[in-house]
């Protein structure tokens, strides 16, 4: 695993959801889970991740994301809530991201 995020393979539009974006995670891959998730935060809210700081550590360890679900058996998932977006990261690579007029005190 390395930490090269221009390796995301790409966010897609969920087709029946608008506001619901997809992104998976390689665990085998170069990148990183958390910089697919900010890569993928990034592009939602389309802003360069390189200059814009995508707060995700004020909300989860991006270290402990990292680490969650390496070598994870069965199924596993997190949720937060960063940049008025919800994510969700399940174990077995895919990425979620909803894009609703939440706050992000909630």
């Amino acid at each position: 695993m390395g930490n090269d995020i221009d390796d995301n393979p790409g966010l897609t539009e969920a087709p029946d959801r608008s506001g619901v974006y997809r992104a998976t995670y390689d665990p085998d891959g170069p990148a990183m889970l958390s910089d697919v998730v900010i890569e993928a935060i990034a592009e939602v809210a389309d802003v360069d991740p390189t200059t814009t700081v995508i707060p995700v550590a004020d909300r989860i360890d991006p270290d402990a994301l990292d680490s969650l679900f390496v070598d994870s058996e069965g199924e596993a998932q997190a949720t937060f809530r960063v940049c008025g977006l919800e994510v969700l990261v399940r174990s077995d690579g895919r990425v979620r991201i909803v894009d609703e007029p939440v706050s992000d005190d909630e």
